[in-house]
């Protein structure tokens, strides 16, 4: 599976082919593992932390907020 992680000052964009569990959910983010829809992912690099982020998941856009790796995710109406 590919992740692609992009990370200006505290705002991340992060595109994942996986497909989304909800509208709205909970995730963390630790060091370079992603613990998402139940599943377990390890990113090559590890991500800064960030407060806000587009999280993609099948071409699907959620807006993310975070605070220490805990993060809530809610589907963009677009």
């Amino acid at each position: 599976m590919i992740i692609k992680a992009v990370y200006v000052r505290d705002v991340a964009i992060i595109e994942i082919d996986l497909e989304p569990c909800a509208d709205a959910f909970i995730f963390r983010i630790r060091n370079n593992e992603i613990e998402l829809c139940s599943k377990s992912l390890v990113l090559s690099e590890t991500l800064a932390n960030f407060r806000k982020g587009l999280l993609i998941m099948r071409k699907q856009p959620f807006f993310v907020e975070c605070e220490d790796g805990k993060c809530v995710a809610a589907r963009a109406q677009i």
